[in-house]
């Protein structure tokens, strides 16, 4: 109709929302985000097992050092007798007399915590068992059954000894002149684990 106004408006309509190619972008960067996550995450677990791993070895070395110190400290210039009533040296090792372990010897302050009948001398020996380095105790001074080993470090390859005698000459092997003669110091020596490790222990209080 002529002249009639057109009451219809043209309107346009927007809608909110991402596009295909958004959400595509979107999803790709979480996704590399979660992998960095993983990886952060795999990392502190990996680096905390490592650092677990490295102090319990620390323990276990620290352990052997203390439990050593103290043993030979209070080594004894005290012979004692075999299952056969035979008199041994109050120090072997298996580059000199012999004995169950590459050291062996009797030691004081022995703890009594049970208050039973005993002697306050405990006679010890350290041997290396398959890469295994333990230590023995004996029931009692003299013969008597030995206890089970108690192991100390495991993948221990290369073990050498060197002995400071009372002339302050360093030898390989300790070769006691008198049952009762201790070496003035131990020097203990050994690869773990491609390790090395060198140890020196004074031996005896009265022998410093």
């Amino acid at each position: 109709m002529a002249g009639e106004k057109d009451n219809r408006c043209d309107s346009t309509t927007t809608q909110g929302g991402f596009t295909l190619v958004e959400m595509m972008v979107a999803l790709f960067i979480f996704s590399l985000l979660s992998v960095a996550g993983v990886i952060l995450l795999r990392g502190a677990v990996d680096s905390n097992a490592v650092t677990d791993a490295k102090l319990g070895d620390m323990a276990e070395m620290q352990r052997l050092v203390s439990l050593m110190e103290a043993d030979l400290s209070q080594a004894l210039p005290r012979p004692h007798r075999d299952e056969d009533g035979d008199r041994v040296a109050a120090f072997i090792s298996e580059t000199g007399t012999g004995g169950r372990g590459f050291l062996s010897f009797s030691r004081g302050g022995q703890s009594n915590l049970n208050n039973k009948p005993r002697s306050n001398i405990q006679r010890v020996s350290y041997q290396l068992n398959d890469g295994r380095l333990e230590r023995l105790q004996y029931e009692t001074t003299d013969g008597g059954s030995i206890s089970e080993p108690a192991g100390l470090l495991n993948g221990i390859s290369e073990l050498e000894l060197r002995f400071r005698d009372k002339r302050g000459r360093w030898l390989n092997q300790w070769q006691t002149e008198r049952l009762n003669d201790l070496p003035r110091a131990v020097e203990l020596q050994f690869e773990q684990n491609g390790r090395s490790y060198r140890h020196v222990f004074l031996v005896g209080t009265g022998y410093l």
